[in-house]
């Protein structure tokens, strides 16, 4: 079953659902320059520091970042770029390779960009592009996490965005 929200401030794993408006070239020196095409993509991050997911959901919605830390990073400072929903769940334990994994054989699901925010883990890549309706690819979301065990919420960011 599907919640809407609970205490974000807990270690746990997620995926930001974003929408790319249109097409977007990224300058990151591991990466190179990939280019992504507009639609609906999946970031699979976790949280398991002080803060938790609350925090990191904070920095990733922030559009003006001193440093560019993390991959994403360079996503979600793009004004192209708009942050949908997130999906969730508390754990401790380290499901980061297991949900990247889990989504790339998923056939809605598609490989975003090459390693993209998987240099530390055994993983293709941790952005995927939904190539299914934007119903299926949530409801595949749901059924990965229920398969891993995991508890589910949803949070709904369209009207959370600060710029």
């Amino acid at each position: 079953m599907l919640k809407n929200s609970s205490n974000l401030n807990v270690p746990g794993i997620y995926v930001l659902v974003l929408e790319i408006r249109s097409r977007v070239c990224l300058d990151i020196n591991s990466l190179g320059k990939p280019c992504i095409a507009s639609g609906l993509y999946g970031y699979v991050g976790s949280a398991r520091g002080f803060g938790g997911i609350g925090a990191r959901l904070k920095h990733h919605l922030r559009k003006n970042k001193k440093r560019l830390w993390w991959h994403i990073d360079y996503l979600t400072t793009r004004q192209e770029v708009v942050p949908i929903y997130i999906i969730y769940a508390e754990t401790a334990k380290d499901f980061e390779e297991k949900l990247a994994n889990a989504i790339a054989t998923n056939k809605c699901w598609d490989v975003g960009v090459l390693s993209f925010g998987s240099s530390d883990k055994n993983s293709l890549t941790h952005l995927f592009k939904c190539v299914c309706s934007r119903d299926q690819c949530f409801e595949t979301l749901l059924e990965i996490f229920n398969f891993l065990g995991l508890k589910p919420f949803k949070l709904g960011l369209e009207e959370s965005v600060h710029h």
